[in-house]
């Protein structure tokens, strides 16, 4: 088998220091989240490969965005940052990712940008993993936004079958409703709260019909960006009849973060 782990991290930049400048304490909880599941991948084994699924990657409608550029440099300095990454895709590894995909019925686009300026998405999850492994392996960055719920878990599916003899980790980046209270970036809606807990409730029970059968004024309500990145993470876990482990939950500044991870070698000989 190739996937090794899946994990689901959020993407707020304000956690990374030199950015919050001491507003990050107030989700101290999903800071020691992300380490604690960094502290875990790191256990579990360095990945040759990381598949990383970010909402703010350039997207395709209706299609898996899988970004082809050999080269994509950026970072965090428009938060004031001082984090930068200089990436080398492994262009052949995300060509062979994207053929398989196709042939298991998964709508590709194959995108090209070298930018991650406008990536919290990849570039918040690529700090604290760098900080944990000390060097990155072979980053192929992809967008799901353009599937809908059902394509995103049958995406994970497929994923889960793809086996190039190289070890993978599948890292999906994603924040929660960004409406669970008044003076939230997106408003106030009771339906984000909702949607939140639907999103802990399915991880915790790796059952992806809590979300799917949620109803769309639910979602579309909730303001979210990371659906599709937990469906498919959910998807990936169903195949391997793994269990997911939630390590942290809040939504300190309006918007929902969660932490999960599933150890995808657990029972394997």
């Amino acid at each position: 088998m190739s996937w090794i782990w899946a994990a689901l991290t959020p993407h707020p930049p304000i956690i990374v220091p030199g950015v919050g400048e001491g507003r990050e304490r107030e989700a101290a909880a999903t800071i020691e989240g992300v380490r604690a599941l960094m502290k875990r991948l790191a256990v579990i084994g360095c990945p040759d490969r990381i598949l990383l699924l970010s909402p703010h990657q350039m997207y395709a409608p209706g299609a898996f965005a899988v970004n082809s550029s050999p080269v994509i440099k950026g970072g965090l300095s428009m938060f004031g940052a001082s984090v930068s990454f200089d990436l080398r895709t492994p262009v052949s590894d995300a060509d062979a990712l994207s053929k398989y995909l196709g042939t298991r019925g998964v709508p590709i686009s194959m995108i090209s940008s070298g930018d991650l300026a406008r990536d919290q998405g990849s570039t918040v999850p690529l700090y604290f993993l760098k900080e944990s492994l000390g060097a990155l392996p072979g980053i192929v960055l992809s967008s799901p936004i353009g599937l809908d719920g059902r394509s995103s878990f049958r995406l994970g599916e497929a994923l889960a079958g793809f086996d190039d003899g190289k070890r993978w980790g599948l890292l999906a980046s994603g924040d929660l409703s960004h409406r669970l209270k008044p003076g939230a970036p997106a408003g106030f809606s009771p339906e984000g709260r909702k949607f939140d807990d639907a999103v802990v409730r399915a991880l915790e029970n790796a059952d992806a019909s809590l979300l799917l059968d949620l109803p769309r004024r639910v979602v579309e309500d909730a303001g979210e960006c990371g659906l599709r990145s937990v469906l498919a993470m959910l998807g990936m876990v169903s195949e391997f009849g793994g269990r997911i482990d939630v390590l942290s939950y809040e939504g300190p500044y309006g918007v929902g973060y969660c932490n999960a991870v599933s150890d995808l070698l657990e029972g394997v000989i």
